[in-house]
C-alpha cells in the first residue's frame, strides 16, 4: 500500500503537468496568439510565465521522487514545456543599406547585384551552455546587399530546436527588419529554459531566408547543464 501511495502521488502531479501543457498547445489556450507569415512558431502556442513556473516546480518534484518510469515521464513533460515557450527575437541595424552596397561594389569591380544578395551570415550561442531556468541566446550577424531591381528585400531568420535524440521540438521564423532587410544587422533568438529540462546537447539548425528563399544556414549546439544526477536519471534524460 505504501508503494502504491508513493507512485500515485507523483503520477497525479504528472497528470497536472500534462493538462497544463495541453492548455498551452491547444488553439485558444492560455497565452495562445495568432500566427503571422513573418513570425510562425510551429506546433506550439505561447505559455505565460506563471504556468511555466508551475510546470517547472511540479517537474522538479517528480524528478526528486517516484519510480524511474515516473521520472522519465517527468523529463518528457519538461521537454513539452520547452516546446511551449515563446522564442523572442531582436535585431539591431549596424550598417545601412548604402554602406553595404558601397562595400559590395568595392569587392565586385564596382557592380551591384540585380537581385538582393546575402553577403554574410554567422550565428552562435553566447554562452554555449546554460542551466534550466536561464535563457539561451543566439547572436547572429546578417549582411544583405540590396539589388538594383530589388531594393527592399524581405529578410527572415529561422531557428529549429531539437531534442538530444534528434526529434524536432519547434521551429520559429522571424523578420529581421520590418522596414528594409538590406544592410547589416546583429540579432538573435532568446530561448527561456524551463526548470526541469534534462541536461544534454540540443542540436539547433538556423536558416536565413531572402524573399522566402533559403540562402544560408548553420548547425549549432546548445548544452544544458545542471546538478549531478543519479545514473538512472541520466539514462532517462538521454532516452528523451
Amino acid at each position: 500500500m505504501k508503494n502504491l501511495k508513493q507512485i500515485a502521488k507523483p503520477m497525479v502531479a504528472l497528470l497536472v503537468v500534462s493538462s497544463m501543457l495541453a492548455g498551452c498547445a491547444a488553439p485558444g489556450g492560455p497565452g495562445a496568439t495568432g500566427t503571422t507569415t513573418a513570425g510562425t512558431e510551429a506546433a506550439s502556442g505561447e505559455c505565460n510565465t506563471a504556468m511555466l513556473a508551475g510546470i517547472g516546480a511540479v517537474v522538479g518534484g517528480l524528478l526528486g521522487g517516484g519510480t524511474n518510469t515516473v521520472r522519465g515521464a517527468a523529463l518528457g513533460a519538461s521537454l513539452g514545456a520547452l516546446a511551449c515557450v515563446a522564442l523572442n527575437y531582436q535585431s539591431q541595424q549596424v550598417k545601412t543599406a548604402q554602406q553595404v552596397q558601397a562595400d559590395y561594389k568595392v569587392a565586385n569591380k564596382g557592380k551591384l547585384p540585380e537581385q538582393s544578395t546575402l553577403v554574410k551570415y554567422e550565428t552562435a550561442f553566447t554562452p554555449s551552455s546554460v542551466r534550466p531556468g536561464q535563457k539561451a541566446q543566439t547572436n547572429s550577424y546578417i549582411e544583405v546587399a540590396a539589388g538594383t531591381r530589388d531594393p527592399n528585400p524581405l529578410v527572415e531568420e529561422e531557428l529549429s530546436l531539437y531534442k538530444p535524440n534528434g526529434d524536432l521540438i519547434k521551429t520559429v521564423r522571424k523578420v529581421v527588419s520590418s522596414n528594409n532587410g538590406s544592410g547589416a544587422y546583429k540579432g538573435g533568438f532568446s530561448i527561456p529554459m524551463p526548470e526541469g529540462v534534462p541536461q544534454g546537447i540540443y542540436p539547433v539548425r538556423t536558416a536565413l531566408y531572402l524573399n522566402n528563399k533559403r540562402v544560408g544556414g548553420q548547425d549549432v549546439k546548445l548544452q544544458i547543464v545542471q546538478r549531478a544526477a543519479p545514473a538512472a536519471e541520466l539514462q532517462l534524460a538521454r532516452a528523451y
